[in-house]
C-alpha cells in the first residue's frame, strides 16, 4: 500500500490546484506582456496588427485591425521544465511551457519543476518540489496563467481510451494529469474528435483577441481591449479570446456561423487573479436566452476560466437537431465557476465530443437546478474532476430524454433512430447516450436526489464520490417500455455511494438497465446528527426490480449498513460471496467525514483502520485513484488507494 496524496485543497468552494492551471487548458495567450508582443517582427499580419515574436516570451496579438489578422509568434521565453515523467503509458513528460506536468501522476520520478516565468506569472509547475510520485501535481502555471503558453506535448502522446478504457499518457490537464485522451488517440474504440485544446498541450492559437468590459479597441492588447460583441462577431476558427480580469455583464453567443474546427477551435479564455480563481466574472443577462455563454450549434469551442453568475444557464451547449448528424460537436468546458443559475450552470443538449473537467456548479434554483446536466441523446461525453453541491435537482444528471427526442418528434422507442448505438448509423441513436466517461468527480450534498444516469450504456463511470444527498442516490434507468433504451453495459468501478436518508437508495438499478459491472465500489448508509455519524440501518443500499436483480454483476463492493429493497415484488439482491457485508459504521474510517457541506473530497479517503482495504481485483479498466495514485492487487475499495 501506499501513502495517499493529499495536495489537492478544495477550499472556498474553488478546486484552487485546479483552476492554477486549465485543462490542457492552462493555455496562455502568449506573456501577458503587450511591449514583448509588439516588440517582435510582423508575423504576416498586416496594418494595424501588432503580432510578432520575441525572445523576450509571448505571442503578440493581431487584434481586429482593418488590414488582417496577425497570426502572433510563439514564446521563445519563459519555457519552464515541465517535471519529467514517465506517465502509466510510458513517454517522458517533456518540455513544458508554463510549467505543465507532461503526464498521469501515480508513476513518474515527482521531481521538481522551476515553473514557467515571465513579466507576469511564476509558478510552480509539473509536479512541485515536495510533491511525491503518489500525488498529482500542485500548482501548476500559477498566477493570472499568463507565460508563455501550455505545456508541450509530453509523454507518449496518442494516449487513449479503448473498449476497455485502457490508461492514459502524454499531454497534460488540470490536477497535473494527463486529459482523458491525447489528440489522435482511441477513445471507446473510436478515433477521438474532442476538442483539440483539450487534447493537444502543443497547441497555440494562431490568433489572439483581448476583451474588456468597457473595451471600444482593436483587441491588439490588453490596454487595447475591444469590447465582447465586437471580438465575437469577428471570432474565426484557431482564435483565443482572452476576458480579461473584470466583471462583465451580458450574454454571449456563438452560433453556426461563428465556430471552430478539430484542427483550429475557438477559445474564450479567462484571466486568473494570483490565487488561481477566475479573475473574469460573467453577471448573465436576465432577457433572451438568459445564458452567459450560450454555444448553439457552434463547433469546436472551449470556454475555460470564468466565474460564470446567475441567469437561467452558466453555459448552454446544444446541437441543431435530435438526429445524429445534427449534433455540436466539439465544445470542452474547463476550470468555471457557475453559481445562482434559475436552471443550470452547465448544460448540453445534442452534444457529442463534449468534455467538462475541473468545473463548479452549486446553488442551482428551482427552474431545473441540475448542476451539471448532459442531455437529449449526446454521446462521447466525458465529465471529469468537477464538484457540484447545493443542487436544487440532481446535482449530475445524464437524460437522453427519449421522451422528447423520439415520441415527441414521431420516432418509435423502439426504431433505430431511437435505440441504435452511438456511431452504428448516421443518424440514429437519439434516444440514449453512448460512451460516457464520469471520472473522479465529486457530487455531493444535492438539496434533492443524487445523479440520474438515464438511457446511458456503454459507458464507464469510476473513482466518483456520490455523497449525501437529500433525498436518494444515484439512478441507474430509463423512461421508456424499450429494454434497449435502458442503462445497459457500463462499467461502475471504484466509487463511493453514501445515502443519509432512510428508505431512499444509494443506488438505484432498474427498468431494464442490465448487463453492467459493479465493481470494487464502497456503498454506505449512515445518519448524522449534530457532529455525529451513526450507521443507518433503514439506509436503502440498491434497489433494483424484477428486470435488473439477476440481470448485472456485482462483486468486490463493500456494503456499510443499510438494507438491500427492491422497486417490485421481485426479491431484493442477495450479495455474492466476492462482495463484503458490513453492518456498523465508523467514522474514523474516513480522514474527516463531513458532518455538513465541505469541499475536500480527500475528507472521504479511508484510514488505515478502513475494512474495505485490500480487498477487490486490479481492474485494468482503472489502473489509477482519483489522486493518480497507481493501484496495487489487492486493491482498495473506492475511489482512493493507500
Amino acid at each position: 500500500m501506499r501513502a495517499m496524496s493529499t495536495k489537492l485543497a478544495w477550499t472556498s468552494g474553488l478546486m484552487m490546484g485546479l483552476l492554477l492551471s486549465g485543462g490542457c487548458s492552462s493555455v496562455t495567450p502568449g506573456a501577458h506582456d503587450a511591449a514583448a508582443g509588439q516588440a517582435g517582427p510582423s508575423q504576416g499580419g498586416g496594418p494595424g496588427d501588432t503580432g510578432g515574436q520575441t525572445a523576450a516570451g509571448g505571442s503578440g496579438s493581431g487584434g481586429l485591425g482593418t488590414g488582417g489578422i496577425a497570426t502572433g509568434g510563439v514564446a521563445t521565453g519563459g519555457v519552464a521544465t515541465g517535471g519529467v515523467h514517465t506517465g502509466t503509458g510510458g513517454g517522458a513528460g517533456g518540455i513544458a511551457t508554463g510549467g505543465r506536468d507532461g503526464g498521469l501522476g501515480g508513476v513518474g520520478s515527482g521531481g521538481s519543476s522551476t515553473g514557467g516565468a515571465d513579466a507576469s506569472t511564476a509558478g510552480a509547475g509539473g509536479r512541485d518540489a515536495s510533491g511525491t510520485e503518489s500525488g498529482r501535481a500542485g500548482a501548476s502555471g500559477g498566477g493570472r496563467g499568463i507565460d508563455g503558453g501550455r505545456g508541450g506535448a509530453g509523454g507518449g502522446g496518442g494516449g487513449s481510451i479503448d473498449g476497455g478504457l485502457a490508461g492514459t499518457d502524454g499531454g497534460c490537464s488540470a490536477h497535473g494529469t494527463a486529459p482523458a485522451v491525447t489528440r489522435g488517440g482511441q477513445y471507446f474504440g473510436f478515433p477521438e474528435k474532442l476538442n483539440r485544446y483539450y487534447t493537444d498541450c502543443a497547441w497555440q492559437p494562431s490568433s489572439t483577441v483581448y476583451v474588456s468590459p468597457k473595451g471600444t479597441g482593436n483587441g491588439s492588447s490588453p490596454s487595447n481591449a475591444a469590447s465582447v460583441a465586437t471580438a465575437l462577431a469577428a471570432v474565426v476558427p484557431g482564435r483565443m479570446v482572452v476576458f480579461t480580469a473584470g466583471t462583465y455583464s451580458g450574454c454571449y453567443e456563438l452560433d453556426s456561423d461563428h465556430g471552430g474546427s478539430y484542427d483550429s477551435p475557438i477559445v474564450l479564455f479567462g484571466e486568473r487573479n494570483a490565487d488561481g480563481s477566475p479573475a473574469a466574472i460573467i453577471n448573465c443577462c436576465t432577457t433572451g436566452r438568459k445564458t452567459c455563454v450560450n454555444l448553439e450549434a457552434s463547433d469546436y469551442v472551449a470556454v475555460d476560466g470564468f466565474e460564470l453568475v446567475g441567469g437561467d444557464y452558466g453555459v448552454r451547449a446544444v446541437g441543431a437537431g435530435y438526429p445524429a448528424n445534427q449534433h455540436q460537436k466539439g465544445t470542452a468546458v474547463l476550470n468555471n465557476i457557475g453559481h445562482g443559475q434559475n436552471k443550470d450552470p452547465f448544460f448540453t443538449g445534442e452534444s457529442d465530443w463534449f468534455v467538462i473537467e475541473s468545473c463548479i456548479g452549486h446553488d442551482s434554483g428551482s427552474g431545473d437546478g441540475h448542476g451539471i446536466y448532459l442531455s437529449n441523446g449526446s454521446d462521447w461525453n466525458i465529465a471529469r474532476y468537477n464538484e457540484t453541491y447545493n443542487t436544487a435537482s440532481s446535482d449530475f444528471q445524464i437524460n437522453a430524454d427519449p421522451l422528447s427526442t423520439c415520441d415527441d418528434d414521431g420516432v418509435a422507442f423502439a426504431d433505430p433512430e431511437c435505440d441504435a448505438v452511438a456511431g452504428s448509423s448516421v443518424t440514429g441513436g437519439r434516444g440514449a447516450s453512448d460512451f460516457m466517461l464520469i471520472e473522479a468527480n465529486f457530487f455531493h450534498h444535492s438539496l434533492a436526489q443524487g445523479p440520474n444516469f438515464t438511457s446511458v450504456r456503454n459507458s464507464t463511470i469510476k473513482n466518483n464520490i456520490f455523497a449525501l444527498p437529500a433525498r436518494h442516490g444515484a439512478s441507474f434507468w430509463q423512461e421508456t417500455d424499450n429494454p434497449k433504451l435502458g442503462s445497459s453495459n457500463n462499467l461502475v468501478a471504484h466509487n463511493l455511494f453514501i445515502t443519509q436518508v432512510s428508505d431512499r437508495q444509494a443506488i438505484g438499478v432498474t427498468n431494464n438497465s442490465t448487463d453492467n459491472q459493479f465493481k470494487n465500489n464502497v456503498i454506505v448508509a449512515v445518519s448524522i446528527s449534530g457532529s455525529t455519524v451513526t450507521a443507518n440501518a433503514k439506509g436503502e443500499l440498491l434497489t433494483t426490480d424484477a428486470t435488473t436483480v439477476g440481470a448485472n454483476i456485482f462483486e468486490h463492493n463493500a456494503w456499510v449498513s443499510g438494507y438491500f429493497g427492491s422497486d417490485d415484488t421481485a426479491p431484493a439482491y442477495n450479495p455474492t460471496a466476492t462482495e463484503r457485508l458490513i453492518p456498523s459504521v465508523d467514522p474514523t474510517w474516513f480522514a474527516a467525514f463531513p458532518t455538513s457541506v465541505g469541499h475536500d473530497p480527500a475528507a472521504f479517503a479511508p484510514t488505515a483502520t478502513t475494512p474495505w482495504l485490500d480487498f477487490g481485483n486490479l481492474l485494468p479498466e482503472v489502473p489509477t485513484d482519483r489522486d493518480g495514485v497507481v493501484r496495487h492487487a489487492p486493491v482498495d475499495l473506492g475511489p482512493f488507494e493507500r
